[in-house]
């Protein structure tokens, strides 16, 4: 009686054992992720900072055509139309980002993405004429970027502002070949 109880007991402990080892074996196969979509949010991380990078030196040279490397066709029209109505103010914006962080990286399809973030950026418009700095502004924004997978490579397609908040209050728009009205030229347009 006593040696069944025994046997009873160690196979109870076999079990216990067995299904715990089981139990483990299925969590920490869930627990790592894919190789794979570890590296694509790599490159999709890459690809914003990226663009960011060549859109802020797009702008200090009022040439957008580097961004061909990085952004849609969409997304080149939207940033060389916005340089262009600087340049009607008559000032060309030097931008420069001083953070961003990423709170969230997901990849919806195959050709698919989004990244949002939070980012800190500086900005001063300058004088074409003069080469004055006429205003600097520093704003915070929450970004949504989409992207897109072309021939195995991501672009940014589109930007949404989820919000901004500017350093600087005042809002107006500049008058067209006048910035020396002391009017601050059109606020930085991620959109």
């Amino acid at each position: 009686m006593r040696r069944g109880l025994i046997i009873l007991l160690i196979a109870a402990f076999f079990v216990t054992a067995c299904q715990q080892g089981m139990n483990e074996e299925v969590i920490s196969k869930k627990k790592p992720k894919s190789p794979h979509i570890l590296d694509e949010k790599t490159k999709i991380k890459n690809t914003v900072i990226l663009y960011n990078s060549m859109l802020a030196q797009g702008y200090r040279k009022q040439n957008m055509t580097s961004l061909a490397e990085v952004a849609t066709e969409k997304r080149i029209s939207k940033a060389f139309y916005h340089m262009a109505a600087l340049g009607e103010g008559w000032v060309r914006m030097d931008m420069n980002l001083k953070q961003i962080s990423f709170s969230e990286i997901q990849i919806l399809s195959s050709d698919k993405a989004e990244a949002a973030t939070e980012e800190k950026w500086d900005y001063k418009y300058i004088n074409f004429k003069t080469e004055e700095q006429v205003y600097d502004n520093s704003v915070d924004y929450v970004n949504r970027y989409k992207l897109s997978k072309i021939s195995d490579k991501w672009f940014v397609d589109d930007i949404n502002v989820i919000s901004s908040k500017e350093k600087k209050s005042e809002r107006y728009e500049p008058i067209a070949g006048h910035s020396k009205t002391g009017k601050r030229p059109a606020k930085p347009e991620m959109e």
